[in-house]
């Protein structure tokens, strides 16, 4: 009634209310006013999610979950505060048109499409992860500068209005564990964005772990030529300390059924945290922006005032399972 009394001339609805639409027109029609016309389309569903609003407030009410604007939700301000772009969230809405198919759609292709919209213009950083059990490798270069050198680089390679960055050169540098782990002696390396060098001498503990790697600097060396392109930081005071997040699914099952209980279907572990550390310009993050950290992947900082800063990871659009962190 309201719709017709108002000029409404296409009321928009999920078709779950279709088995009602005789009663809507009777209505209009014995109240001899004007005739509105119902368009159905079916209701945007995604896997591994929930979009029940009572079974979403149970993880709130339950403490799963701070709240609706945590990141696992697929509220609109969970999605923003993991990284989604509004342009991206639109274009994806768009994309799929007013069906009246039952869909399931995949989060990798919202991501993927949020993901075009990220890399041409979010600055890169570096960081090297962390932990007690396999902490940063000193690399000794002993051709290295023996006090800091800085240099003004762009932030991103391929669009010089992203800004600029200051890296800093030293003769002690810090890599991933990984990374140093898989380096071979008398192999030559490329140090990302600086040149090439050459492992001379791998230092490993009682346990096989590697401790140190020593070196030297060989810049006329071919990057082409090389296997193993590393990210690494100068051992300087300045480093930021940095906690990544990435979230996971709160439900290990593709979809629901109606038999299903919810409950009996929840992801036991639904968030992954790693230690890192980041290149001095972190310190200048402020909430919400959005970078990429080289071989790890595109992150939203969350929390520029705690301390280490909080960095949420944003998926990027390759297929991931539940549990797969």
């Amino acid at each position: 009634v309201v719709d017709s009394l108002e000029g409404v001339t296409h009321a928009l609805r999920t078709n779950e209310y279709h088995d009602r639409n005789p009663m809507f027109h009777w209505v209009l029609e014995a109240l001899d006013i004007r005739r509105v016309c119902i368009e159905d389309f079916s209701r945007l569903n995604l896997q591994y999610t929930l979009l029940s609003k009572r079974k979403l407030q149970w993880f709130v009410d339950t403490g799963r979950v701070p709240g609706w604007f945590d990141p696992r939700f697929p509220t609109v301000q969970g999605m923003m505060r993991r990284g989604l772009t509004v342009d991206a969230l639109k274009e994806f809405i768009l994309g799929q048109g007013a069906s009246k198919n039952v869909n399931l759609m995949e989060w990798e292709k919202v991501w993927a499409t949020n993901r075009k919209y990220l890399d041409p213009v979010v600055p890169r950083h570096t960081a090297v992860t962390t932990t007690d059990a396999a902490p940063p490798v000193p690399f000794l270069l002993k051709d290295g500068p023996a006090t800091v050198e800085t240099k003004n680089v762009p932030k991103h390679k391929k669009n010089d209005s992203v800004g600029t960055k200051v890296t800093s050169y030293l003769n002690r540098i810090l890599l991933d564990q990984v990374d140093a782990a898989a380096c071979e002696k008398d192999e030559e390396v490329t140090l990302m964005d600086w040149g090439n060098a050459i492992v001379e001498e791998i230092v490993k503990n009682d346990a096989g772990l590697v401790t140190e790697l020593r070196g030297r600097l060989n810049l006329a060396g071919s990057v082409k030529t090389t296997k193993k392109k590393l990210t690494w930081l100068a051992d300087i005071p300045e480093i930021v300390q940095l906690e990544l997040i990435e979230y996971d699914y709160l439900i290990t099952k593709k979809s629901l059924s109606e038999d299903d209980v919810f409950e009996e279907c929840l992801n036991p572990v639904t968030m992954h945290h790693t230690r890192a550390i980041g290149d001095a310009n972190l310190a200048q993050l402020k909430k919400g922006d959005k970078l990429q950290l080289e071989r790890k992947g595109f992150f939203i900082c969350d929390d520029p005032d705690a301390s280490p800063k909080v960095l949420f990871y944003i998926p990027d659009g390759h297929t991931k399972k539940p549990g797969n962190f």
